[in-house]
């Protein structure tokens, strides 16, 4: 092909349509994004049939789609980072940069974000068209096994990750991949631990599953706390330009960050969670300083950032070029090209140039127009760390419930919710970390897709294949140069912490009883030995939590030899196997050590484990569940409505006229239930089902 038809296929640029529905994308996908829990997603898919009924050509169609689903990275990191809210693709952005938040760094933060953004949308966009024609042959050799090492090699990245607690973070992984594991097997069709419950045919849902263990527990910590996410800071527009120009400064990193997303978003099957936590650990490879990493570092919020934008372009590669859909997003996408007639491959630079050419303008131009947006407003935006919690929470909680509901609208999506919620506040409160549950969950379907038909394919062989063998090789390298860097971190803080319990009473102290290190001795007769300090075994009470955890996995086990087939027991028995000695090491090792062991990689309660603390957990779980009855009473739109005017009024310490303000929580999810979700979602409501139960 010539320059001269790429130069022709720009000519979209001239249409005044083309920059309608661009704003009007870049628009929706930043209003969208700053509402936690809502994506664009559902709104591109309800589009379709309405452009394709009403747009007849395609590149404005595809334009606005691409916009809509590919933009929506950039502002979604400010819910993550402001309200401790995070989504599938910004758990790393919400790791790091709520604690900056919490220091009264967030328009710093989220300006420089915005940078290494558009950065990396750009970047994806060039990359997208220099590589599609040379990057078809090596996609063609990804199969199963590449699949399956890269998806075990994120979960083994994550559980690494976690420092000191390493096997807590390899619990936390497998038993994610376990949970995967629940409803229709993919391979052989039948179910698997769905309880006799037609919900769980189809497994655990993402975004209930993924609110309830990483967003639910996180808003129930800071309402306790009953204070502003920052208590102090710098809050402005031009701190948000500071921000952004320290993240240009960031352009190598950005750089070779962003060329990463666009390689792992180019696999299919590989989601935003993936990109997430392995562009992550990616970077934290080549810093200097690891030590800082998971305590609010603002390059570790770049890492995963300029590379979640890039992604986009990486996931439009397999789409155009093999009609496989790189992300859900893009699925969309693929869907209204079939419709159009638009057929992926070798013709989306041929006769299709136009629409190749289109996404690849939209995907850059896109991200530099939501940026701008991001720099003008987010210095107003930002303000919100300063209002006193409760007040956010009597939106935000009744928020994450309502759109979760949106997954199946089923009473099943409520109730996941709380469960996961009660498992993700337990190991929150017991300092488990989350991060590799929630990937291994994500991961599990993904690793046995692929890892049983490579099994039954190649056998051993698969890891002799050159890109699988070149994965094992990397992924095997890198964990051990992340457990020796992340170690090396983990020791000092251990050797600091010793210290300071030396120095007064306790166990492994001066008075202590706690054993310790072997120490020489001179014996009676001269003769110097040493001297090994009795085995002492202390009983701590969240041990009980890892005991549970094998019980539930035993029965699972067991429950798994009664699949009729092989391919349906492979990964659940396999994983099970690895959970019980893995939680079993932990437990002994809890036992034989009076102090906790070691840094996660995740946020533990801001307000403390004390009695205190679980009195001001009792009060928000009290009204959590007042809230479920209600919606089983009243139904969920009343029950909402009265939850936030009710709980601003209750938990705000504010005199006459200050507690008007908790008018304005019930007003905004007024606004949201009957100005989005009923006129444009036409949702179908819970039963009332409690109702129905008094009333039968």
């Amino acid at each position: 092909m010539e320059i001269a038809d790429f130069i022709s296929a720009l000519g979209f640029l001239s249409n005044p349509y083309y920059w309608v529905v661009l704003i009007l994308a870049v628009v929706l996908a930043g209003s969208f994004g700053l509402i936690p829990g809502i994506g664009t997603t559902t709104i591109a898919a309800v589009a379709i049939p309405l452009l394709v009924f009403n747009v007849a050509d395609p590149v404005i169609a595809l334009t606005f789609l691409a916009a809509l689903g590919g933009l929506n990275n950039t502002l979604d990191s400010v819910p993550a980072v402001l309200l401790g809210y995070p989504g599938a693709a910004t758990q790393v952005t919400f790791l790091e940069g709520h604690q900056l938040a919490m220091r009264g760094q967030a328009a710093h933060t989220l300006g420089a974000v915005y940078a290494v953004s558009a950065l990396g949308g750009v970047v994806g966009a060039v990359v997208l068209l220099i590589t599609m024609p040379f990057l078809r042959p090596v996609l063609i050799r990804f199969s199963f096994p590449e699949i399956a090492a890269m998806a075990l090699f994120g979960v083994l990245m994550v559980s690494v990750l976690s420092r000191g607690a390493m096997l807590k973070g390899l619990g936390a992984g497998f038993m994610g991949i376990l949970i995967g594991t629940v409803g229709t097997s993919f391979i052989a069709g039948d179910s698997r631990f769905s309880l006799g419950t037609i919900y769980l045919y189809d497994g655990f849902p993402l975004i209930p599953t993924l609110i309830g263990l990483f967003a639910l527990p996180e808003l129930i910590d800071l309402t306790m706390r009953g204070q502003p996410v920052a208590s102090s800071g710098t809050v402005s527009t031009a701190e948000v330009f500071r921000g952004a120009r320290y993240g240009i400064s960031q352009w190598r990193m950005t750089l070779r960050q962003s060329l990463f997303g666009v390689f792992l978003g180019a696999v299919p099957g590989i989601g935003s969670a993936v990109v997430d936590w392995l562009s992550y650990a990616f970077g934290i490879a080549f810093a200097k300083d690891k030590t800082t990493f998971g305590k609010g570092n603002l390059d570790g919020v770049l890492f995963a950032e300029s590379a979640q934008n890039s992604k986009e372009a990486g996931q439009a590669i397999p789409t155009l070029a093999f009609g496989v859909p790189g992300g859900t997003s893009w699925a969309i996408v693929l869907a209204a090209m079939l419709i159009y007639g638009v057929t992926p491959g070798l013709g989306m630079l041929g006769r299709h140039l136009d629409v190749t050419m289109a996404l690849v303008v939209t995907l850059a131009l896109g991200n530099l127009f939501i940026t701008m947006l991001g720099l003008l407003f987010t210095g107003q935006i930002a303000k919100i760390t300063l209002v006193p919690y409760p007040l956010l929470a009597a939106v935000l909680l009744p928020l994450v419930f309502i759109a979760a509901y949106q997954n199946v609208n089923a009473w099943g999506d409520i109730l996941v919710v709380c469960g996961m919620g009660i498992l993700g506040l337990t190991m929150k409160w017991l300092g488990w970390p989350r991060p590799p549950i929630i990937l291994g969950f994500i991961l599990g379907p993904i690793i046995e897709r692929n890892l049983w038909p490579a099994v039954q394919v190649w056998g051993f062989g698969m890891l002799y294949r050159p890109i699988s063998l070149t994965l094992v090789v990397l992924a095997i390298a890198a964990v051990v140069y992340m457990t020796k860097a992340m170690g090396k971190g983990s020791l000092a803080a251990t050797a600091v912490a010793s210290a300071d319990v030396a120095d007064g009473p306790g166990p492994g102290g001066p008075t202590g009883g706690g054993g310790g290190a072997p120490e020489a001795v001179m014996t009676r007769n001269g003769v110097l030995g040493l001297r090994i300090p009795a085995i002492s075994i202390t009983w701590h009470w969240e041990i009980l939590f890892p005991l549970v955890i094998i019980g539930i996995t035993a029965w699972a086990l067991v429950e798994a030899q009664s699949f009729a087939i092989a391919s349906s027991k492979f990964l659940p028995t396999w994983m099970a196997i690895m959970i019980i000695p893995v939680l079993g090491i932990q437990i002994i090792s809890r036992l034989l050590s009076p102090k906790d062991q070691g840094d996660i990689m995740d946020l533990g309660m801001r307000t403390g484990t004390g009695t205190e603390a679980f009195k001001k957990l009792a009060f928000v779980i009290a009204w959590l569940a007042g809230y479920i009855l209600a919606i089983g009473v009243f139904g969920m739109p009343f029950a909402s409505i009265a939850f936030a005017l009710s709980f601003g009024f209750a938990t705000l310490n504010w005199g006459w006229p200050g507690r008007l303000w908790a008018l304005l929580p019930g007003a905004i999810i007024t606004a949201i239930i009957y100005g989005f979700f009923e006129r444009v979602m036409y949702v179908d409501w819970p039963q009332k089902v409690v109702l129905d139960l008094l009333t039968f």
